[in-house]
């Protein structure tokens, strides 16, 4: 959801599963693609993900939807809090 609501790349990692550990961690870390699709993921074992980024996609994405310019600055105002003193 992340990769679509932002229009980019998002790449989870997990750490691998330990039957013996009190915590039981999903594993699967994932690159994700600007559609949503799922580029590259492992299983829950120890493993490395490799998945080729095509930047070109951000900018398909975001010329397809264009949430840039469907902001409503009328209905609510941008506050960049670094800039209050």
């Amino acid at each position: 959801a992340r990769a679509v609501d932002n229009q980019l790349f998002v790449a989870c990692c997990s750490p691998s599963r330990n039957p013996e550990s009190s915590y039981q961690a999903w594993g699967h870390s994932t690159l994700f693609g600007p559609f949503g699709e799922i580029i590259a993921t492992c299983e829950h074992s120890p493993s490395i993900v490799y998945g080729t980024a095509d930047y070109a996609q951000i900018s398909e994405r975001r010329s397809n939807m264009p949430l840039e310019k469907q902001r409503r600055g009328d209905v609510y105002t941008l506050v960049d809090n670094k800039a209050l003193p």
